[in-house]
């Protein structure tokens, strides 16, 4: 049995790391070939410290910071960085939350007083939040019929429910009416500068000088001050459980199943991501699109994701289908799941997975962006940044064994949630001999 496999050679650009001694930790990437400069700062919170019945509060606080400062109005402040062809964003994910600005290289320093000044100076003006809101509120009202939008965030609301990841990052129509610019405000407030924020700077600069501007210029990072989630103690399933969204007008049906899945800390993560690329994330290659599209014809896609996370992820199933075959289509998948772990991967489908996973790993450090993004996800998820470069080799060592133990342990097909958003009397019946079946509006 092979133990290993060749992999392609991949040299992480260098990163300079320092923490400051204002305790703000900065990570610098010297790439001169284009004359661009990439600078994120990064807070240690996201969706999963909005406070309960607030789903959306992070997310708006983080567009809240580009809508103008106590020095510049809000289209001001806009002017100002088109004026530098600069690119200013902000936005929050689950774990944590992301202030961006890029530009020329040799406008470094005039893009980190633009970053410093919204750090700290953020005007958090009442008529530029109710016409944020607004914005919102009319494009989840836009959505909120769209049969897929409604299986992602039924399915993940009911995975997670009691936990701080049971809402969608940008909240939905129960919170954001309700929310006000006072208490976005004091959300900010409340964690400015907590410890576990950091800097990472990509692109053609002047490493050391921009290191000592951060380190005269930004505020120290409050010492004991953490911005922490609520607890995580997620509702287990004892077998598979269907819950029905019922649209009686819909002609197919949009299906999610899955479980909680591991952190993307876990020993066994990179074990289950290449179990995964066999079982539902190979495209056309995968054990699922093979079985449910190619042989029985329920579908024209059909994907199995493990989304990597602080805590837990989901592991989700994501298909779609008439609906004659909603519940041939779940069988399915069902049962593909458990010949997989009966059977495990083959050593030609091990090999196909790790030279995709390897190959294609460089294609992922592309752009300025790109690197910042991955050594921001090392730092959110306690990585390391030797995870980077050693992920080439250590994906290579996966072993057939590891997959198949992979599969056994964090594979729970029995404990799956289904959700389904379609006309549930066509087929709720046949649904009931896997376990309960809930009806919802």
């Amino acid at each position: 049995m092979k133990t290993g496999s060749p992999f392609k050679t991949f040299t992480l650009p260098k990163v300079v790391s320092s923490l400051l001694p204002n305790g703000l930790k900065v990570h610098a990437v010297l790439k001169p070939g284009l004359p661009l400069v990439s600078i994120h700062l990064i807070y240690p919170y996201g969706a999963e410290a909005d406070p309960p019945g607030k789903a959306g509060l992070s997310d708006l606080m983080a567009e809240m910071l580009t809508l103008g400062t106590q020095k510049r109005s809000a289209a001001q402040l806009a002017a100002d960085v088109d004026g530098l062809g600069a690119t200013l964003s902000a936005h929050s994910g689950w774990d944590s939350t992301s202030l961006y600005i890029s530009g020329l290289g040799e406008d470094w320093e005039k893009l980190m007083e633009l970053l410093l000044e919204i750090h700290t100076q953020p005007a958090f003006l009442l008529p530029e939040f109710e016409q944020l809101k607004q914005r919102r509120i009319a494009a989840l009202v836009q959505q909120k019929d769209e049969s897929q939008v409604i299986a992602d965030e039924r399915f993940q609301e009911i995975l997670f429910q009691g936990t701080p990841y049971d809402h969608p990052v940008y909240g939905n129509l129960d919170t954001l009416p309700s929310l006000s610019g006072e208490e976005v405000e004091e959300f900010y407030r409340s964690r400015f500068s907590p410890e576990g924020c950091f800097l990472v700077v990509v692109g053609d600069f002047k490493v050391e000088a921009c290191c000592r501007w951060i380190e005269t210029h930004f505020p120290s990072i409050t010492r004991g001050h953490e911005a922490k989630a609520g607890e995580f103690s997620p509702v287990s399933l004892s077998s598979i459980k269907t819950i029905i969204i019922d649209r009686p007008d819909l002609t197919q049906s949009q299906i999610r199943l899955g479980h909680i899945g591991i952190p993307h800390a876990h020993p066994d993560y990179l074990a289950f991501e290449v179990m995964n690329y066999v079982l539902g994330a190979g495209g056309f290659s995968s054990r699922l699109m093979q079985k449910i599209r190619s042989e029985r014809g329920y579908t024209y896609g059909i994907r199995a994701s493990l989304e990597g996370r602080k805590k837990p992820g989901p592991f989700i199933v994501s298909t779609f289908t008439p609906t004659e075959t909603t519940f041939p289509c779940v069988q399915e998948i069902l049962a593909v799941e458990r010949s997989f772990v009966a059977q495990g991967a083959t050593d030609q489908e091990r090999t196909e997975a790790i030279n995709f996973l390897t190959g294609s790993y460089p294609m992922r450090f592309e752009t300025l962006s790109q690197i910042a993004q991955k050594i921001i996800q090392t730092e959110v998820n306690g990585l390391g940044l030797e995870y980077l470069s050693a992920y080439p080799e250590r994906v290579s060592a996966i072993t057939l064994e590891a997959m198949a133990h992979s599969a056994r342990e964090h594979l729970h097909i029995e404990k799956m949630l289904v959700v389904i958003v379609g006309r549930a009397g066509k087929f709720r019946q046949e649904f009931e001999p896997l376990g309960p079946v809930e009806i919802r509006e």
